[in-house]
């Protein structure tokens, strides 16, 4: 870290994030049997923690479904070259809209170097074939618009979306903490290469995304200073649940690390400028395969949960595919669904070897995953394509609360029971999709028994009292006999027992 000219009391404010980052790395998982809290906070049953007991139930990685057309951002400007990516995307709430800014270019090899290896020209890389960065909006997350902006002339000409070059490579993040609206918008910009001696990162702010000032103390980030530490870099912004702003990065300056392969590190800052040590929160286990390293982990913040995207390189046939990791704490991820969150395209799509996923976002009935898809993943493999190479921009969505689903059978009942909890709220909803009725399958039901602490139904909520739940919706008001207020029950411990067949559970919450 940068440490030139530090103020003593940010030397304290280092020291103390960085003794209350190694305070929580040594704390056990929250996760724990005994009586849950869970007030109205929503409950995902991705988390094993709330249910104790399945019955002809088990937990399913839910992947997310490819809108069609994909991709959803297309070139149809002629400024825009055929290597499309995104640089960021954000549901940015100043606007009430979801907004892009994207990178465009040509594809180009720099040829090969002394020992015969292709050599490919990236976007940060000075001789690279041109590239430029705009912007879109949507109001719908799936229709987007390419808007004038007026800020760089193309060809004589301002009509265009395309912003200045001199934040094109930023991190990126809407800051709603910052009660400033000259600081509304923040971005960490990296300027050099990941060889020789670093990189540097600068602090920038905006009252609109559009015009930039420096922040103090620039560059907050040497990594000259620290080799074999920070590399490629991802913005969190402001942390919610830990009170701090947070970087992920590749812990290891481009996979030159104790582990021998990519990692991912977290380092935090109070102010932007003043940066924690980054600490090692995400390696490669032996459930991995060998050849399998972490390239980056964009990461939401959702319901009081951690939820990642989590890109897995595979070096062996060089491919990326994203896993959906989850924390309560930012720092214990757990990673127990390994398949990927979108799949990779079929052979002759544009998404057919690599999908770089941002996080998830989170808009009103929907998860939304933008990503870079790419057919070609190494040098060799952009060079054998030629004209045929691909990068775009597509979008994959899954119902809301809908990562992960408890499923069941078809003919007969399955069984989930939570452990002992209490909650404050009226009325309990329950989120579920009722599955396809085929193959001689029953119609969906679901019903909820409210067990008492020997597990016997409480008076008035036992299974013959509960109403049937027959068709998907997100937000079920569950109710026995026709009466959906539980307000008498709050604080009082409990479990739920959740009798469902034919159906997907996603989530339940007291309200």
């Amino acid at each position: 870290m940068n440490c030139r000219k530090l103020p003593p009391i940010f030397i304290l404010v280092v020291i103390f994030l960085s003794l209350r980052f190694e305070a929580v790395q040594g704390l056990a998982s929250p996760a724990g049997p005994g009586l849950h809290y869970i007030g109205s906070a929503r409950q995902f049953f991705f988390d094993e923690d709330i249910v104790e007991t399945l019955e002809r139930s088990a937990r399913r990685l839910n992947v997310a479904e490819k809108v069609t057309p994909n991709p959803v951002l297309r070139r149809d400007r002629p400024w825009e070259g055929p290597d499309m990516r995104l640089s960021w995307v954000i549901f940015d709430q100043r606007l009430g809209k979801f907004r892009m800014r994207y990178s465009s270019g040509v594809f180009r090899t720099g040829g090969r170097d002394e020992k015969g290896k292709v050599i490919v020209l990236g976007e940060g890389d000075a001789t690279a074939a041109q590239r430029i960065i705009c912007e879109a909006v949507s109001s719908d997350g799936v229709n987007w618009e390419k808007p004038s902006l007026g800020l760089v002339e193309y060809q004589g000409s301002k009509a265009n979306n395309i912003v200045p070059e001199a934040m094109a490579y930023g991190y990126f993040f809407e800051d709603l903490h910052d009660s400033d609206p000259a600081r509304r918008y923040k971005s960490f910009t990296r300027a050099g290469t990941y060889q020789g001696k670093g990189m540097t990162f600068s602090y920038f702010y905006s009252p609109d995304a559009y015009h930039w000032f420096a922040g103090a103390g620039n560059p907050v980030i040497d990594t000259g200073q620290q080799v074999g530490r920070w590399g490629p870099t991802d913005f969190l912004g402001w942390d919610p649940i830990r009170k701090v702003y947070a970087v992920h990065m590749e812990n290891n300056f481009h996979m030159h690390s104790a582990y021998a392969r990519r990692s991912i590190g977290r380092a935090e800052s109070l102010d932007m400028v003043h940066w924690s040590e980054p600490e090692t929160i995400v390696v490669a286990d032996n459930l991995d395969y060998p050849d399998t390293e972490f390239y980056a982990m964009p990461t939401a913040f959702h319901e009081g949960w951690y939820l990642g995207s989590l890109w897995i390189f595979s070096t062996t046939n060089t491919t990326h595919e994203p896993q959906f990791v989850f924390s309560r704490d930012g720092v214990h991820y757990n990673r127990m669904y390994r398949q990927p969150i979108i799949s990779r395209g079929d052979q002759g799509d544009f998404d057919a070897v690599s999908i770089y996923a941002s996080e998830p976002i989170v808009y009103q009935d929907k998860i939304y995953y933008y990503y870079t898809g790419t057919n070609w993943r190494s040098p060799e493999q952009l060079l054998l394509l030629g004209d045929k190479a691909a990068a775009g921009i597509g979008l994959a969505t899954l119902p809301r609360d809908g990562f992960v689903s408890l499923e069941g059978a078809r003919h007969e009942w399955s069984v989930a029971t939570t452990r002992s909890l209490t909650f404050s709220g009226k009325n309990l909803y329950l989120n579920l999709q009722a599955a396809l009725q085929q193959w001689g399958a029953e119609p969906c039901e679901v019903r909820v028994e409210l067990l008492d602490g020997r597990l016997n139904p409480l008076p008035g909520y036992s299974f013959s009292d509960a109403d049937p739940l027959v068709a998907t919706s997100l937000e079920h008001r569950v109710s026995w006999r026709g009466n959906a207020d539980i307000a008498a029950l709050a604080g009082r411990p409990m479990r739920l027992k959740i009798y469902f067949k034919n159906a997907k559970l996603y989530s339940f919450q007291f309200r």
